[in-house]
């Protein structure tokens, strides 16, 4: 009796869509699912009477794997939903227990089952929000479930709390992945008299990068020096920002511009940037790079960079880049007039 397949594997769509069919589960405890009840680890989904994985909204972010536990009047079951990537392949159990041992999930059996949180920073109240839900598979009367770690009652505390009763996990107040990113907690439970009876279980919870952080210049004054009469795209100098946003992600991708160009002669675009590595190289020829015709030997560049790959979403930072153009000793010395008159005084 039980679930009839235990281990379940799907794709990883754009996007749960509400109240879509994920898959379907079967369960049987050969009696009748009498009082048959579902629970799933991520709050925002629910198993319905007929087995049915639903959304309860749209979801784009429902981590690695859900847990599904049933029970009924005659038996109880632990069914595993893993989220596999598209370029993961499908069906191979090497795959499988890979995704499994980045998870932190233990393949023995548990009375506690705790599915890694996903949680986006900067989230907006009201607060506590549920966020999970751990899961106890063996009923025990009067037991409880307790939490502990950083950012439960070790600093910073109260970020985070269990439901004795429920197991429901709550975030009390807004995240900053940029001051942490993972919390690793524990998962107990108690009898009445408070003594340990299962566990402990750990539990990470990751926090969701936001764009909330604009680009940075942050090794200025940037100066670079190029002779007169270089090449076309001789290189000058690289300009590069910092964004304190999640890398691996389009919310720290930089891309760069310039922006405005001063003074604008001999042509308005004497340089160019290369937009994903910020090295800003010439792009006219050596003739116009004559520091002797020249207004000014010194150009000033303002660049921007861009997060969200330099898309118009994304958050802009501006720096200004001083290129002072060298003297070369290209000219040879010239009398100002072609014809001298020499006196001399000679002696009586």
């Amino acid at each position: 009796p039980g679930f009839q397949q235990k281990v379940f594997y799907i794709e990883q769509p754009f996007e749960f869509t509400e109240d879509q069919p994920v898959l379907n589960l079967v369960f049987d405890d050969c009696e009748g699912n009498n009082k048959l009840n579902f629970e799933v680890s991520n709050p925002d989904f629910k198993v319905e009477h007929d087995g049915s994985l639903v959304a309860l909204k749209n979801v784009s972010e429902a981590g690695r794997a859900l847990f599904v536990h049933a029970r009924s009047e005659h038996a109880e079951d632990m069914a595993e939903v893993l989220i596999v990537g598209a370029n993961e392949k499908r069906g191979a159990l090497k795959e499988i227990f890979k995704i499994e041992g980045n998870l932190g999930i233990p393949r023995q059996k548990r009375a506690i089952l705790a599915t890694p949180i996903l949680i986006p920073e900067n989230q907006r109240p009201p607060f506590p929000r549920s966020v999970g839900k751990v899961i106890r598979s063996e009923g025990t009367e009067g037991a409880k479930f307790r939490l502990s770690g950083k950012g439960v009652d070790q600093d910073p505390k109260g970020i985070f709390r269990i439901n004795e009763i429920s197991g429901d996990v709550s975030v009390t107040r807004a995240l900053d992945r940029e001051a942490i990113a993972n919390y690793e907690l524990e998962v107990e439970v108690t009898d009445l008299s408070g003594k340990v009876i299962d566990g402990p279980v750990r539990l990470d919870i990751s926090v969701i990068d936001q764009n909330d952080n604009r680009p940075m210049f942050k090794e200025g004054p940037y100066v670079g020096h190029v002779m007169e009469g270089s090449p076309t795209g001789t290189t000058v100098m690289r300009m590069t920002a910092f964004d304190a946003d999640d890398s691996s992600t389009d919310n720290a991708l930089l891309r760069y511009n310039i922006i405005k160009q001063t003074p604008t002669k001999p042509s308005p675009n004497m340089f160019y940037i290369d937009p994903e590595k910020g090295d800003i190289v010439t792009v006219v020829s050596p003739s116009m790079l004559d520091r002797e015709t020249m207004e000014t030997p010194k150009y000033e560049l303002v660049i921007g960079a861009k997060d969200m790959g330099g898309l118009d979403v994304g958050l802009t930072e501006t720096a200004t880049a001083t290129i002072l153009i060298d003297d070369k000793n290209d000219h040879a010395p010239e009398f100002t007039k072609k014809e001298v008159r020499v006196f001399f005084t000679l002696p009586c």
